[in-house]
């Protein structure tokens, strides 16, 4: 099942003839399905934009918050769900992180390439298992276990 707020984006995957269901629907609403369906999530380059206020009603930590729990409770018992992004700054890590966490996944973050600005990336340490990347050019997941 795939979801987004842009029906472009929709009709771009119509266009590749993906296969699966398509969702028009905003994230920061939460997820419109039933507690238990999934054994799995994948985000890819999504989570960043819920840390924008694009309308004067939208609040960040109010819109991460919905869609942690929401997301949180549509996983079964025992799944994952794996994050792409491409956060601004430490400041929307550590929302974002806060949010996830209030919501009931656990999580935690290891910076490698710390002093670089194009290719630092932050990637799963043994015992949490976040993993951002601010590297515009990579696909590198976050994962949260449940």
């Amino acid at each position: 099942v795939g979801i987004d707020i842009s029906p472009a984006m929709l009709d771009v995957a119509l266009d590749r003839e993906v296969e699966g269901d398509l969702v028009l629907g905003d994230m920061g609403h939460g997820m419109p399905f039933r507690a238990g369906t999934f054994d799995g999530c994948i985000s890819i380059s999504a989570l960043q934009w819920l840390c924008n206020a694009d309308k004067k009603s939208h609040s960040p930590p109010k819109r991460l918050f919905t869609f942690f729990t929401t997301l949180y409770s549509s996983l079964a018992r025992g799944s994952r769900a794996v994050f792409q992004l491409y956060p601004e700054n430490s400041e929307q890590l550590e929302l974002i992180t806060t949010q996830a966490m209030k919501a009931g996944f656990s999580g935690g973050m290891v910076v490698d390439y710390p002093n670089s600005s194009k290719a630092k990336k932050l990637v799963p340490d043994s015992s949490w298992g976040f993993y951002f990347d601010t590297f515009c050019h990579s696909w590198v997941p976050l994962i949260f276990f449940d």
